[in-house]
């Protein structure tokens, strides 16, 4: 008999599949429509203000989940998915708040200079794809392994 409750590792995938969902609509969609309106920043200023609640919940929820199943349990998947899940959250203070911040500082100016933005939407998409990786190999780890 397992000593991890019963709904833990159900918790713990539903929150990896929305954050793994979350980063592969981004990458294939959200940023291939900003792409196509000409990269205005106030779109991708909503989508990060609306994205990141969901992200940071879900990073939590997750992360949680895995290391309590650890913890309960010594199993390396769950100590593997825990890190993959909280991963994200680290490497976006590191490496991806200076885009983040210097896109919402264009994005509060009226007249932003639009080729930096389109760089920084490039740069920020590339960044992306990294959370969206770990996210969807800690979910496909979580259910598949």
């Amino acid at each position: 008999m397992s000593v991890v409750p019963h709904y833990v590792l159900p918790v713990a995938a539903t929150a990896n599949g929305i954050f793994a969902g979350l980063g592969l609509t981004i990458n294939a969609v959200t940023v291939p429509a900003l792409r196509a309106g000409g990269y205005p920043a106030s779109s991708w200023a909503v989508t990060y203000k609306n994205g990141s609640k969901i992200g940071i919940a879900t990073i939590i929820i997750s992360s949680f989940a895995h290391f309590y199943t650890y913890h309960l349990t010594k199993n390396h998947r769950s100590l593997c998915c825990g890190i993959l899940s909280l991963i994200s959250f680290p490497y976006t203070i590191i490496f991806m708040k200076p885009t983040n911040d210097r896109l919402h500082a264009l994005n509060a100016q009226l007249s932003p200079d639009q080729k930096e933005v389109v760089q920084l939407v490039e740069k920020w998409d590339k960044l992306q794809m990294f959370r969206t990786a770990a996210g969807t190999l800690a979910f496909v780890l979580t259910v598949f392994y």
